[in-house]
C-alpha cells in the first residue's frame, strides 16, 4: 500500500513500523541530543519515539491530528508527555490557549508528513503527486513559524528532514546551502536564522516505508546520497 493512498489508520501502522526502524538505528536518540534544552513543543508525536527521547530531560507538549498515532505515543511515553489532538491547519482558540499556556522555548518538527488523504486535501493546487509531499511539509513549516505557534517565548526551532545530499559536498557547503534556503523562505521573516546543520546517515536497507522525493535544484546534475538533515534555528530578533 502506498503512502499516497493511505488513510489515517493505515498511515499510523505504516509510520509506526518505520519509526521503530529509525529507533532501532538510534536516530531519535541522536536527534534529541541536537535539540537545545528547554520546554519543547513537538509538531507531530508520531508513534512516540521522538517524544520519549525528548522527554528524558525536557518538558514536552506534543501535537498531532492522528488519533491512532496519539494512542501509540501515549503508550510509548507512559504518561510523561502531554499530547494534544488538533488540526494544524485549523487551530481553535482552545488549541492556541493550550500552546500559549505551555510557553514553549523550543519547537521541533521531525520527519513532517501525513497520510495520503491529508496530504492531498491540503495540496489541491499542486498536480504533481511527488511534489505534494514536499508542499505539505512546507505548509506545516509555515504554520510552525506563524504567530499562533512561534510565540515570543520560543528561542529555537529544530526541523529534521529526510532527503538527498549531493555526493561529495563538504559540511560547509551543506550548511551554507541549507542556511540560505531556510533563512530565505522560512526563518528570516520571523527574526530567526539557521545556526546549525548536521547530517545523519539515513538507513534505507530493510525499510518498507514508501517515500516520495521531490526534485532538489541544489543538487541538479550531481549524484545524491540519502541523509537525515537536522536544522536548528535561533531567534536573533524579537518580533
Amino acid at each position: 500500500m502506498s503512502r499516497e493512498l493511505s488513510d489515517p489508520e493505515q498511515y499510523s501502522n505504516l509510520w509506526s513500523d518505520e519509526s521503530e526502524f529509525l529507533e532501532f538505528h538510534g536516530i531519535y536518540s541522536e536527534l534529541s541530543k541536537m535539540t537545545p534544552a528547554g520546554k519543547v513543543l513537538e509538531f507531530g508525536c508520531g508513534s512516540g519515539n521522538g517524544a520519549h527521547h525528548l522527554s528524558i530531560n525536557r518538558e514536552v507538549l506534543s501535537l498531532d491530528c492522528n488519533a491512532q498515532l496519539i494512542e501509540m505515543a501515549r503508550n510509548r511515553t507512559h504518561g510523561k508527555v502531554a499530547i494534544h489532538q488538533c488540526d494544524f491547519f485549523s487551530l481553535t482558540e482552545a488549541d492556541r490557549a493550550i500552546i500559549t499556556e505551555f510557553q514553549p522555548q523550543i519547537i521541533v518538527g521531525w520527519f513532517i508528513g501525513g497520510c495520503g488523504i491529508d496530504i492531498f486535501k491540503h495540496t489541491l493546487e499542486e498536480p504533481d503527486e511527488i511534489t505534494k509531499s514536499k508542499l505539505y511539509r512546507e505548509k506545516i513549516e509555515d504554520i510552525i513559524v506563524s504567530p499562533d505557534i512561534c510565540l515570543a517565548s520560543v528561542e529555537y526551532i529544530h526541523l529534521v528532514n529526510r532527503g538527498g545530499l549531493a555526493a561529495g559536498f563538504t559540511e560547509a557547503e551543506i550548511f551554507n546551502d541549507t542556511k540560505a534556503d531556510y533563512d530565505t523562505y522560512v526563518f528570516g521573516k520571523i527574526g530567526f536564522e539557521v545556526v546549525e546543520v548536521k547530517t545523519l546517515n539515513w538507513p534505507r536497507a530493510g525499510s518498507e516505508f514508501q517515500y516520495t522525493q521531490a526534485h532538489n535544484p541544489n543538487f541538479a546534475g550531481v549524484g545524491s546520497e540519502p541523509a537525515i538533515i537536522s536544522i536548528v534555528a535561533n531567534r536573533v530578533n524579537q518580533p
